[in-house]
């Protein structure tokens, strides 16, 4: 198995070109950021063709869109040479305002041969646009802590000091509760003065975050972070909290997992959270959530969850493999007749 990804992600030899990504890119003007995608196209569609061609695969596996703005149209060429699997890790888009499809991630799924999600709710989703496509759930067990350190340890390396600390951790966006969290805050706040809320990742600038950040024993520590410190911070915090109003699995999830710290999390990561019993679940109501966050921080606080037992996402994907060159197999003993 080979891996193609920007560089210093993937195997030698086999290096896609990045694309830009984030606050300052959201930022941009329509027709800025059709510009800057136009100036990507061509080293995003030549490294792909010099990968795929070193490689020379039977199944090409991707996990986001490689070419921009014609990635439906590689994907049905790969198709002439390779089975091609898509992996949709959160089917509606997580940019502002309401959920939802994306037309040109529609064309994208209709082009593959096989579909993985993470959740039976994606897959119902993506079954509702690509009704041809095979859809198949394949549930995420995969450790992706790339270290792992008790908490006193991971605090002092990040200068934390001690006292109760909620985290959200990653993308900064409003999708992520952070409404929610202004309101369920100030409770927190008053009976526990003591506690701090964490905002920790690349930080997207809204309406909801500011009001956030105005908030007593609130911290915004912005930036990129690199997969060692993402894991300082897992491991830092008592409670991890996700009250994400859209989506149906979350990375940020499985590093909490892999740390053992454990999850409040809302009912859209109800079929993860239980799964793997990452913690507890809380409707999307602002005092359910101050309940929620006190408790955790308080002297019960939260068991970690158990150990991830790892195995199943590899064995579902070569399954999934598998059942795309038994088909191309057949496809083509047919059309030999």
């Amino acid at each position: 198995m080979y891996r193609a990804a920007p560089p210093g992600l993937g195997d030698p030899g086999l290096e896609l070109a990045g694309r830009r990504w984030g606050p300052d890119v959201e930022a941009l003007g329509r027709a800025r950021l059709y510009g800057l995608r136009l100036r990507e196209l061509v080293p995003a569609l030549t490294s792909l063709r010099r990968a795929t061609a070193a490689c020379r695969p039977d199944v090409v596996h991707l996990h986001a869109e490689v070419v921009p703005g014609i990635d439906d149209l590689v994907l049905a060429r790969l198709r002439r040479r390779a089975g091609v699997v898509l992996t949709v890790h959160d089917p509606e888009s997580m940019g502002g305002g309401r959920p939802q499809v994306r037309a040109d991630e529609v064309r994208r799924w209709r082009r593959a041969e096989a579909i993985i999600v993470h959740s039976e709710a994606s897959r119902d989703l993506v079954l509702s646009h690509a009704p041809a496509v095979p859809v198949h759930v394949v549930p995420v067990d995969l450790d992706l802590a790339t270290v792992a350190v008790p908490r006193p340890e991971a605090r002092r390396r990040l200068g934390l000091g001690g006292g109760p600390v909620a985290l959200v951790l990653g993308f900064l966006r409003p999708y992520k509760g952070l409404a929610l969290l202004a309101s369920a805050w100030p409770a927190v706040a008053r009976t526990m003065p003591q506690a701090r809320l964490m905002l920790v990742g690349e930080a997207y600038p809204s309406v909801e975050l500011e009001s956030l950040c105005a908030l007593d024993g609130v911290e915004l520590r912005p930036g990129f972070l690199p997969d060692e410190e993402v894991d300082f911070w897992a491991a830092a915090a008592d409670v991890l909290l996700m009250p994400y109003d859209r989506g149906s699995h979350s990375g940020v999830l499985h590093r909490a997992l892999s740390v053992g710290t454990p999850v409040l999390a809302s009912p859209p990561l109800a079929e993860e959270v239980r799964r793997t019993e990452a913690g507890r679940v809380v409707q999307l109501e602002a005092g359910a959530w101050s309940d929620a966050i006190l408790g955790a921080l308080g002297p019960n606080r939260m068991p970690p969850p158990p150990p991830l037992r790892g195995g199943g996402t590899a064995r579902g994907t070569i399954a999934v493999y598998t059942e795309v060159l038994d088909r191309r197999a057949g496809r083509s003993v047919r059309a030999s007749r």
